[in-house]
């Protein structure tokens, strides 16, 4: 009977357990899409754009957490980056990725070796199956500038590593690729594109600078990382704030209208589960009508931390059912070894 109990748990263990690996690593991902927001181009607009935003994804590297833990959590975060990306990539179709910088998270301090090895781990995560315009951009993570200095070399190697030009266009669109880190942006070209600044650092609120790039560029949005948070700034034409909102899961899609006089500057919160925020995602905007109109929301990824929680607790459950299921054994074996002892006969010697 004893038996039967223990093959009983031992089945209901391994049952909870495959469970929790079917629910937090398929059908968690398989279910999300649904919560997104509907974003797709006009069936009559041959001119649709479909852009996705990806932010602060801070791969972890190999100083912050010693090996052999640092495998076990790098593998974590990076197969996370790589699924939630695969089903935002296949759910949207974008026609182009914009990488908003901090892509790695010790590439200012890493070696030229590690930089180089965590860049094979970003095009691995972030592998599209079909040919994509990509804009990079780096981060204070990737060539210092917040707490530390501007490291140059790091800066040169990320612009060798991620050749390309400043200013990237795409049909009638322009992307300004401007460095708040070092205070360096392109100037306007003599076009009528629809100009998009993109930046890791916010530029609107660095009064001095962000009027630089204003006036030099006259963009018609700007879209920027670094805080880990989903909200926009409304400004009107002297930079002077208006409006502010965060962008939460279930709010409607932002619409932004070309013939606003106000400036928009959108905040796309980071897409990493390690950045300490629960609300976490992609950032994705559509521009219908001959970019007359901008659609903008956030497809918000499936919290990980509640998943490894549950993983901890099964694992939890079993050293426990292990220890007890050792210890009644022990206890047993000892109990039956003293009741032989004592019902063992007496041996009598006779002269």
């Amino acid at each position: 009977m004893l038996f039967r109990r223990r093959s009983l748990a031992v089945k209901y263990f391994i049952a909870l357990f495959f469970g929790a690996v079917a629910y937090n690593e398929w059908i968690i991902y398989v279910v999300q899409p649904i919560y997104w927001q509907h974003m797709k181009c006009p069936h009559d607009d041959k001119y649709c754009t479909k852009i996705m935003f990806i932010a602060d994804p801070q791969i972890q590297g190999e100083m912050a957490v010693p090996p052999p833990l640092s495998y076990l959590f790098n593998w974590d975060s990076d197969r996370y980056l790589g699924t939630t990306f695969k089903i935002a990539l296949k759910y949207f179709k974008p026609d182009i990725l914009v990488y908003l910088g901090d892509l790695m998270d010790e590439g200012s301090i890493a070696t030229m070796t590690q930089f180089h090895s965590y860049v094979r781990r970003l095009s691995n995560i972030f592998e599209v199956p079909y040919p994509i315009i990509q804009v990079w951009l780096p981060g204070d993570n990737d060539i210092g500038g917040e707490n530390e200095p501007i490291r140059r070399d790091k800066l040169e190697e990320f612009n060798k590593v991620f050749n390309q030009p400043s200013i990237i266009t795409y049909r009638n669109i322009s992307f300004y690729k401007v460095n708040g880190i070092t205070h360096s942006f392109p100037h306007a070209k003599g076009d009528d594109n629809y100009k998009i600044v993109v930046s890791h650092y916010p530029l609107l609120r660095k009064s001095v600078f962000g009027k630089q790039v204003n006036d030099a560029i006259h963009p018609n949005i700007y879209f920027c990382a670094h805080e880990h948070k989903s909200k926009y700034f409304i400004k009107d034409e002297n930079l002077r704030n208006i409006f502010t909102r965060y962008i939460r899961p279930g709010d409607e899609i932002l619409n932004i209208n070309h013939n606003e006089e106000n400036i928009y500057e959108i905040y796309v919160p980071t897409c990493s589960y390690r950045m300490g925020t629960q609300t976490i995602g992609y950032g994705a905007a559509v521009l219908v009508h001959n970019d007359h109109h901008l659609h903008y929301t956030v497809l918000w990824s499936p919290r990980r931390f509640p998943s490894l929680f549950t993983y901890a607790v099964v694992l939890i459950i079993a050293i426990l059912y292990m220890f007890i299921f050792c210890l009644s054994r022990v206890i047993l074996r000892c109990m039956v070894v003293k009741n032989s002892d004592s019902t063992q006969p007496l041996l009598i010697q006779t002269s």
